[in-house]
């Protein structure tokens, strides 16, 4: 569990603020829950651990001791998942942009990569040879809630596309085994099944019979009522998501058909982890106040998505006693709900915004939850260097702040 509002303090005076406090046990959680409700119905099914999601080298032990593979999305990652006991042949390598050296390394360790583009299969086909051809996924071209097809994959439904790789599959060197699709502008789980159904037309178009249909990730997690309340479209519980896909491929396969495979990211890692972050001054605007703390928008919302994420108050005074003013709003006004700014330069730096009714006050600490998905690796090194990181399963700190110096290699 993520620690209670008296850990919290006792970690803040302990460690410092800003600090992420992480409970890697919610991850594997997660992941199981969606590996055993998908595997009930459809046992040939796969979750994979998105590694671009969450860097965090103590979680990619945990997710590879416990039995999981680590979807790639880059050579960096690739060597990331390697130094940290993941084996090349059991890594799922994506992303858009693949060297040479990338393809003719995934050839040489029988590495599952899913090509990006028309140009990728043509590096592929001079790499392989009619006795060991190179054995790899393409991903398709996803059409987007809006409209719009992705920029990411090969565009099956052009029917020039669809004619050149149809010629160009016909080399012995090349052996597309596998079907791949990835959007986040639909999380609900008829969009998976959807995704099963449009790789299961790709695959008749073309003329294979795939091993595998990688359908993605994009499912979003339980969300919490501060979240929940921001969002114009409902979230699909994960578990009863995982059941509808299972039920759906064992109906149009049966127990004999192509491997599922599913790639969370946000699902499993957003609420593992949490940020604790000190008031430093509280400010009238107007009939309301803003607080500002010395942790930032970078490190909780790099993406700088218009949904806040929840933050709570954990008052530094005594509970029993009653809040000081902070606020020189007019005397029977009602008071806005406290914005949150963060301690960078930057109007944009807004954190979240606290409860009706939570009134700062100079020293109290800010929670901000359900941080964990895309934070670690998207913090940049802007003003605040990115918060050190707490865990709650080893009760020790698994990465100190680091420093802008470090950053702009200062003294080299």
């Amino acid at each position: 569990m993520l620690a209670s509002p008296a850990e919290l303090k006792a970690l803040a005076s302990e460690h410092g603020t800003p600090l992420y406090i992480l409970d890697s046990h919610r991850i594997l959680g997660a992941m199981d829950t969606l590996r055993d409700g998908l595997a009930v119905h459809y046992p040939n099914s796969e979750i994979t651990y998105s590694v671009k999601t969450n860097y965090l080298a103590h979680v990619l032990r945990q997710v590879l001791a416990h039995g999981y593979r680590l979807e790639v999305v880059s050579r960096h990652e690739m060597e990331l998942a390697q130094q940290n006991g993941a084996k090349k042949e059991n890594l799922l390598f994506n992303g858009p942009v693949k060297s040479e050296q990338d393809l003719a390394d995934c050839y040489q360790n029988a590495i599952d990569v899913n090509l990006d583009s028309v140009d990728e299969l043509k590096a592929a086909i001079a790499i392989g040879t009619t006795t060991k051809p190179f054995r790899v996924g393409l991903r398709a071209a996803a059409t987007l809630k809006n409209g719009n097809v992705s920029r990411f994959g090969i565009h099956f439904e052009d029917p020039a596309a669809l004619a050149q790789i149809r010629e160009l599959i016909q080399h012995r060197s090349v052996e597309v085994i596998g079907l791949h699709t990835h959007h986040s502008s639909r999380r609900d789980a008829q969009s998976y099944c959807d995704r099963i159904d449009n790789l299961s037309n790709v695959a008749k178009a073309i003329g294979i019979k795939p091993e595998y249909l990688d359908i993605g990730g994009g499912i979003g997690s339980v969300p919490p009522p501060e979240i929940a309340a921001q969002l114009s479209y409902p979230i699909d519980d994960p578990q009863e998501l995982a059941k509808t896909i299972g039920k759906f491929a064992l109906e149009k396969f049966g127990a004999q058909g192509p491997k599922i495979i599913l790639e969370p990211g946000i699902a499993i890692l957003a609420p593992s982890m949490s940020y604790i972050t000190r008031i430093v001054s509280v400010k009238s605007r107007g009939s309301g106040q803003i607080a500002v703390c010395d942790g930032s928008l970078f490190d909780v919302n790099p993406l700088r998505s218009t949904i806040f994420p929840p933050c709570h108050l954990i008052a530094e005074r005594d509970p029993g006693l009653p809040p000081k003013s902070s606020s020189s709003a007019p005397v029977g006004a009602t008071l806005e709900p406290t914005r949150l700014y963060g301690g960078t330069c930057m109007e944009i730096d807004q954190i979240g915004i606290l409860p009706a009714g939570q009134t700062p006050q100079l020293g109290d600490l800010v929670n901000v939850t359900n941080v964990g998905a895309y934070s670690v690796c998207l913090s940049p090194q802007f003003i605040i260097p990115p918060a050190a990181i707490y865990s709650v399963d080893t009760q020790q700190i698994i990465r100190q702040r680091p420093t802008l110096g470090s950053f702009i290699g200062a003294g080299q």
